[in-house]
């Protein structure tokens, strides 16, 4: 197994990246560096910060909207939902 550096991110080249971004983005949502009702960074900040490219964001971030982790606010960005409004693993 090999891994590999994009930014100060580092990244598994045995899984998809846009499954690790989604899952490096739920930990701070879980872990509260990103809070309830607060937007997450943009997705051109998170480009940059990931060194991933803007369709990977995006995928991660449909994931995240599709288990009631964030709501897309036109014209606003991505807010963090409310707790009691996550989706639990499996109850799709």
């Amino acid at each position: 197994m090999t891994i590999y550096v994009r930014s100060m991110i580092m990244f598994d080249e045995d899984r998809t990246v846009w499954e690790q971004v989604y899952e490096l983005l739920r930990a701070r949502i879980e872990g509260d560096v990103y809070k309830e009702r607060r937007p997450i960074p943009s997705s051109v900040h998170l480009v940059e910060e990931l060194g991933v490219a803007q369709n990977t964001i995006r995928k991660a971030v449909l994931r995240l909207k599709a288990e009631g982790f964030v709501r897309p606010i036109n014209g606003k960005g991505t807010y963090v939902r409310p707790r009691e409004e996550w989706s639990p693993p499996g109850d799709e």
